[in-house]
């Protein structure tokens, strides 16, 4: 008489189903994932303009540490740090950076304009993505 054998484990043909599956949900999650993260990014750079701006703004109105004269030179943003009416907004850490990528090409702006001496002053973010669209502050 034969000794019959008991089924232990599983066959090669249900872990390859397994496998297969599990690579189904791997290459969904994955984009999705990239792109929730992209979005996240543009949203912190965008509020990080906003909050940029803001703070701009109340220092101008406060009359500044000269009296209130502005002037920003050639617009850059090393000009404007070392202007003595910013210069204690960058060096006490007030004004927040946006997430940065490596390529120039992801370049996402917002104008910040002062109203009362009509200074304006660009703030860029640079953040990872594959199109080159514009999200404003």
């Amino acid at each position: 008489m034969r000794k019959l054998m008991s089924k232990k484990g599983f066959t090669l043909v249900e872990l390859m189903i397994v496998v297969v599956i599990l690579g189904i949900l791997v290459a969904v999650a994955v984009p999705i994932f990239g792109a929730v993260t992209k979005n996240a990014r543009i949203k912190s750079c965008k509020s990080n303009q906003r909050v940029i701006k803001g703070n701009m703004e109340t220092f101008m109105m406060t009359g500044a540490a000269d009296g209130g004269a502005i002037t920003l030179g050639a617009g850059t943003s090393s000009d404007i740090s070392s202007e003595p009416s910013f210069k204690a907004l960058f060096d006490g850490g007030n004004l927040p950076k946006c997430p940065s990528a490596d390529s120039a090409d992801n370049n996402y702006n917002a104008l910040v304009t002062v109203e009362a001496t009509k200074t304006t002053y660009t703030s860029t973010c640079k953040i990872m993505t594959t199109s080159a669209e514009n999200h404003n502050g």
